[in-house]
């Protein structure tokens, strides 16, 4: 039974469904008319709400993060470049705020404006709750990261393992999984683009990006 196992969880991550990801057996995630309903019910961090209409039948990349998370400050980065980069296609991004008091910790949401504050985002920015966890995997690590296609199946599914050195999708990876939601493919691709998460904080980059990459 456990080489049964074994062989199927090596077919799910050789189709980009679970990367590095935990527990052993993750549960395959969809992007439905209820988790986007969810989404849209959440209050994002200036108060607004997101618009479920632009959520449906397009590609979308959720992230969880906290503002405690090291790996989620190259998450935001790449994430910004892909919005410049892939938004006029459709390209849709939410990030979820999640685990933002653990270990009792409370400042009245002043570390989490300081980690927006560094990085500006682009995209709507929501606080998630234990039933957005559970409606997407029952997520328990950060950064856990999805790119759904426009029919909602999971392109890429990222889990930030525990111990494993890889921290975060690389940029490639991401740009890779977003194309193939948006349905571009690998036409286009430029090697030329920062794939280190510092060369992808300097501003210099986004123009790049967003003209090499169509």
């Amino acid at each position: 039974m456990s080489a049964i196992l074994s062989k199927f969880r090596g077919l799910l991550v050789a189709a980009g469904l679970v990367v590095g990801a935990f527990p052993a057996m993750a549960e395959t995630v969809r992007l439905t008319p209820l988790q986007i309903a969810h989404l849209a019910n959440l209050e994002q961090v200036d108060g607004r709400k997101i618009d479920a209409a632009r959520l449906t039948g397009r590609p979308v990349l959720v992230s969880f993060f906290a503002s405690w998370c090291p790996p989620c400050n190259a998450e935001f980065e790449h994430m910004k470049l892909l919005h410049l980069a892939h938004a006029a296609d459709g390209l849709e991004i939410v990030a979820i705020n999640l685990f933002e008091d653990f270990g009792g910790f409370q400042d009245d949401g002043k570390r989490l404006n300081r980690f927006l504050g560094r990085h500006t985002p682009v995209f709507p920015i929501v606080k998630g709750t234990p039933d957005t966890a559970k409606l997407f995997g029952d997520v328990k690590r950060l950064p856990t990261v999805f790119v759904f296609d426009r029919g909602g199946r999971a392109v890429l599914h990222f889990v930030h393992a525990t111990n494993s050195k890889k921290t975060n999708p690389g940029l490639g990876e991401l740009r890779r999984a977003v194309r193939d939601a948006l349905g571009i493919g690998a036409a286009g691709l430029s090697d030329s683009l920062p794939v280190r998460a510092d060369s992808a904080t300097k501003p210099s980059y986004f123009k790049h990006l967003a003209e090499s990459t169509r």
